[in-house]
């Protein structure tokens, strides 16, 4: 039986006792065909993987730069369209008011007469009205009355002046119950809740952004 032929082992390079190299290692400076078509195409494919890489890299970085970008757009625009918001809002609500101050001092009777006649059930049945305006004249005294008659109101009714109301307001008062209107409080309150909403409208789309960012 013919034993098999083992080659012996021999490292490139052989050290001394004292760690002295006594023989380097021989580098190869040849290469076959095979060899050299091997080693192209791996350079080729770390030099692509590594090209591909950093492609990969820039286009990350461009589409996070983008989205930092729209992001910021988007937030400049939505406080845009808040300020504009709240303008539209406010110039309204100024439009309302003085269209307001400009009825009630044509008409300063209409919400004293609009009120009694939506108090019907209420005072119908009772003895006496007092009703309390800024100047109770002939006009407003005339159309109140006319207004307690279509309500079915047949108890007397007396009127009494307070100058420091403003035009419009009043306050109507009998055995059981009492209402009241002043243009100037229901503006202010208008003009309270519209801040509000607003301010509630702008801290909503804040905290949608924001879960949108952490998302």
């Amino acid at each position: 039986m013919t034993q098999p032929v083992h080659k012996k082992f021999e490292f490139g390079t052989v050290f001394g006792d004292a760690g002295q190299v006594t023989r380097a290692s021989a580098q190869k400076r040849s290469y076959t065909p095979e060899e050299v078509e091997t080693l192209r195409t791996n350079a080729y494919h770390d030099g692509e993987q590594s090209a591909l890489a950093r492609a990969q890299l820039a286009q990350a970085q461009a589409l996070q730069a983008l989205a930092d970008n729209a992001h910021l757009g988007l937030s400049s625009l939505h406080e845009a369209i808040s300020a504009h918001k709240a303008a539209c809002a406010q110039l309204a609500l100024i439009c309302a008011q003085k269209i307001a101050a400009e009825a009630l001092n044509r008409f300063p009777e209409e919400p004293l007469k609009a009120t009694l006649q939506a108090l019907t059930h209420e005072i119908d049945t009772a003895p006496r009205l007092i009703v309390t305006v800024a100047n109770p004249d002939a006009a407003l005294q005339g159309a109140a009355r006319e207004a307690v008659a279509l309500a079915g109101f047949t108890g007397a009714i007396s009127f009494r002046s307070n100058a420091a109301m403003s035009a419009g307001a009043f306050e109507v008062m009998w055995p059981d119950g009492r209402a009241e209107f002043d243009p100037e409080r229901v503006l202010n309150a208008l003009d309270t809740a519209l801040h509000e909403a607003l301010a509630a409208d702008h801290h909503h789309h804040q905290a949608a952004a924001a879960v949108k960012r952490e998302a």
